[in-house]
């Protein structure tokens, strides 16, 4: 097959089934813009993807300016010029492809490796465009973000599949206002980066609210106990961060 100019050959072979240990944790996912992925399991908050994310960015960005320019460079004289902005934008496209499936797979194998239960909120469009549309101004970042988090989905899942762990759809509507120590809905908290709690006080970073929100939600929409999912290696039950 040909995909971007380039060539590929993909054939089977046969392997011996592998047989991962099963990790006995759980772990919630809040998607973002400026991080791709916050986890909370629990125990600890995660980062994901941070800085493979600002590299795409940066190649996003200098791919809109390649783009921009390609399209002033108006008229015959300007033929050649079109046709090395044009290449070289297409070389951008392919790099910023690879840095994003390296990602998804690195990221996958993680999970998978480290937790039995995956609690990842459903793909909704119009909330990824939001974000972006709050966050950053690149239109190349934007509509890349809504590709590559419903690619991660699929790539996550399919490693899932082969471990034997479980990737759970989830909402996350409400999880990013709603706090976590009282329940409060903090309607006016806009686009700031920190979540401050207008009825008891509670502070915590956006993206780690979201997490704790999106992983409190799971847990009663999956009617799961926390002692179901939250325990270490020696069976003894975390303790949520108050």
């Amino acid at each position: 097959s040909i995909d971007r100019g380039r060539w590929f050959i993909s054939f089977a072979v046969e392997s011996d089934q592998d047989n991962f240990p099963i990790p006995q944790k759980a772990i919630a996912l809040d998607p973002g813009v400026r991080s791709f992925l916050t986890g909370f399991d629990g125990q600890r908050f995660i980062g994901l993807g941070t800085g493979d994310i600002g590299r795409v960015y940066r190649l996003c960005s200098h791919l809109d300016r390649l783009i921009s320019q390609a399209a002033l460079a108006k008229g015959g004289p300007n033929k050649r010029k079109r046709f090395k902005l044009r290449k070289a934008a297409q070389r951008i496209r392919v790099k910023i492809r690879n840095l994003i499936d390296e990602a998804h797979k690195k990221i996958s194998c993680y999970l998978t490796s480290e937790y039995q239960v995956i609690y990842l909120p459903k793909f909704e469009t119009s909330q990824m465009v939001g974000k972006a549309k709050r966050k950053i101004r690149s239109k190349t970042v934007k509509a890349m973000m809504n590709w590559a988090h419903y690619r991660f989905k699929m790539t996550l899942k399919h490693q899932a599949t082969k471990r034997g762990c479980f990737v759970v759809d989830v909402s996350e509507e409400y999880t990013s206002k709603t706090c976590t120590r009282c329940g409060h809905v903090h309607r006016k908290l806009g686009g700031s980066k920190k979540f401050l709690c207008p009825e008891c006080g509670h502070t915590l970073d956006r993206d780690h609210n979201g997490a704790f929100g999106i992983f409190l939600k799971a847990l009663r929409d999956t009617s799961s106990s926390i002692t179901d999912v939250l325990y270490t290696d020696s069976g003894e039950a975390h303790e949520l961060p108050g």
